[in-house]
C-alpha cells in the first residue's frame, strides 16, 4: 500500500465533532499525541496539545506555537489570538528544572474547548518513564471528566516478556491487577486483563468516552502474539477498537 493510501490515525478512530482526547498508558503517548494533532490540523481543525502531568518541550515539528501561562484568564485570549496564524498549539503552565512542561489542571481543557476556540484538545494524561507497559498508581491517570475519547497505549515489545522494572512502570501494580507475580510472563492473556481492567488501563476513563487500545512497536514482537492480544482486548464491551502500529505514525485497525 502506498503511503498516500494508508489510513491516518484520525481516520481509524471514531472522533466526535469536538474531540477531547486523553492518552494513557505507555509506549508512545507523546508521539501519538502530536501525530493526531498534525492530522487534525491538516483537516482544518484548530488543535491544542497539552498535558495534565509533564511532557518535554515540543520541537517545531511537533507544534507551531508553545504558550506557557499559569493564569487561565490570560491564557484564553492568548489562545484565541494564536488561531490567526496557527492550527497546532501546545499549552503549559510552567517549565520545571528538568526542562519539562508542567501541564494544566484537569478542569481547564474543557474551558479551552468552550471559550478558547479550539476544535480539538489532545491531552497526555499519564506518565510511564519510557517503559513499555504500565498500571496506574492511586493518583493516576489525571483524566479530565469531559474526555470523550481515550487512547490506551502499550508497546508490543512487552508481550511475552517477564514482568520487571525494565519492561514495566509500576510492575507491582500490574501484578496486583492481573493476578501474576513479578518475573511471570506478560502473555497476551495477562496483558488483555490489564488493558481492559477498571484498575488498569481503563482506570479514570469516563464510561461515556470511546476507548481505543493502541498497540505500538508491533515489529518488535511476534505479529501473531500482537494479533492474539488484539483479539482478546477486542472482546471487551468497554473497548471500541484496537489499533496497532508497525512504525512511527503508521496505524492499522486490528
Amino acid at each position: 500500500m502506498k503511503e498516500a493510501d494508508m489510513p491516518s490515525l484520525s481516520d481509524l478512530i471514531n472522533l466526535p465533532e469536538h474531540p477531547l482526547v486523553s492518552l494513557v498508558g505507555a509506549g508512545g503517548k507523546t508521539t501519538t499525541m502530536y501525530t493526531l494533532a498534525r492530522e487534525l490540523a491538516q483537516k482544518g481543525k484548530r488543535v491544542i496539545t497539552t498535558t495534565t502531568t509533564q511532557i518535554f518541550t515540543p520541537t517545531p515539528d511537533e507544534t507551531e506555537q508553545l504558550i506557557i501561562e499559569v493564569e487561565t484568564s490570560t491564557l484564553l485570549p492568548e489562545v484565541k489570538a494564536a488561531w490567526e496564524y496557527h492550527r497546532r498549539i501546545t499549552i503549559a503552565t510552567s517549565i520545571n528544572k528538568l526542562g519539562k512542561l508542567i501541564g494544566l489542571s484537569p478542569d481547564i481543557p474543557a474551558r479551552l474547548m468552550q471559550e478558547g476556540g479550539a476544535d480539538a484538545m489532545i491531552i497526555e494524561a499519564d506518565g510511564a518513564r519510557h517503559r513499555m507497559i504500565k498500571a496506574p498508581a492511586d493518583y493516576e491517570p489525571v483524566v479530565p471528566r469531559e474526555t470523550n475519547v481515550a487512547l490506551l497505549l502499550m508497546s508490543a515489545a512487552a508481550i511475552n516478556q517477564p514482568l520487571s522494572e525494565e519492561v514495566a512502570h509500576r510492575p507491582e501494580r500490574i501484578a496486583e491487577v492481573t493476578g501474576i507475580n513479578p518475573g511471570d510472563t506478560l502473555t497476551p492473556a495477562v496483558i488483555a486483563r490489564l488493558m481492559t481492567s477498571e484498575r488498569g488501563a481503563l482506570k479514570g476513563i469516563p464510561e461515556t468516552a470511546r476507548a481505543y487500545v493502541l498497540i505500538t512497536h508491533v515489529t518488535l514482537a511476534r505479529p501473531e502474539a500482537a494479533r492474539e492480544l488484539a483479539r482478546l482486548v477486542g472482546d471487551s464491551s468497554r473497548i471500541n477498537g484496537v489499533l496497532y502500529s508497525e512504525e512511527v505514525g503508521v496505524w492499522f485497525s486490528a
